[in-house]
């Protein structure tokens, strides 16, 4: 049980991966605060997790939006009494265009709203009640795509998955006298949800091919390989990690 009674917050837990993390941290043991744009979905994920008898509480969040982060975060260290994890998941390219001439501003925005505004709000809602509280992990989502260029993805993406990687970075140096940790995971081409099977479905086969080429493990990640490497971060095994990026992606690419 590496996350035994450990508080954490998990944003986009809706998602294909969100659901995924939450799952394997709840089986850890962990009293989980579940957020998403989707209130459907967390209350159907809410009430899966109660009939298992797993500890979780759903609040709906708009991470894009400073005034709710700020309210639900505060909402959640009074009921929990404390934050040892935040674990930022929302994100993704949001359905927009990945070619150049196709993305419009709002395009953009949203985007970089999302994962970096949102990953940025996140922390600065919640690295205070760590720091009171004398340490805690921080785990953000970056991507293959901010490290190399992607078939599935587009320019807005990247630019914010490479954002997240930097931020990642320097927030770690100036968290880590407080105890806190702060890394990033990021992932190669995850088949899970609805959204990234249908566009792998679409991909042309020569490109699907050139993909898996490229994967020295040959396979697609599922949502359980990265959830796996999130627990690592978030568990007592990594405290003596800050400041690093987990390359979950099959050796696709090392560093």
């Amino acid at each position: 049980m590496l996350l035994q009674d450990k508080k954490v917050i998990i944003t986009g837990a809706g998602g294909g991966l969100g659901r995924a993390v939450a799952e394997v941290f709840a089986e850890q043991g962990a009293v989980l605060a579940l957020t998403d744009v989707s209130i459907d979905l967390l209350k159907e994920m809410q009430a899966s997790f109660e009939e298992r008898g797993y500890s979780s509480q759903a609040f709906p969040l708009d991470v894009s939006d400073k005034l709710q982060v700020e309210q639900v975060v505060q909402s959640v260290n009074q009921k929990f009494g404390g934050i040892d994890c935040l674990v930022n998941l929302a994100g993704g390219s949001l359905y927009t265009p990945k070619h150049l001439p196709q993305i419009t501003e709002s395009d953009w925005d949203l985007v970089n709203d999302v994962n970096m505004k949102g990953t940025f709000f996140m922390c600065q809602a919640v690295a205070p009640i760590m720091i009171q509280q004398g340490g805690g992990k921080i785990v953000n989502m970056a991507s293959i795509g901010g490290r190399l260029a992607s078939l599935v993805t587009g320019v807005a993406y990247a630019a914010a998955k490479g954002a997240v990687i930097s931020f990642t970075r320097r927030l770690a140096k100036e968290l880590g006298p407080h105890g806190i940790t702060v890394n990033a995971i990021a992932p190669g081409t995850v088949l899970s949800g609805a959204r990234m099977e249908a566009m792998w479905a679409d991909m042309k086969p020569e490109d699907r091919e050139d993909i898996l080429r490229a994967i020295p493990l040959g396979r697609l990640s599922s949502a359980e390989d990265q959830a796996n490497g999130i627990l690592f971060l978030c568990s007592h095994m990594a405290d003596y990690i800050t400041g690093t990026v987990l390359d979950v992606n099959g050796g696709r690419y090392m560093n």
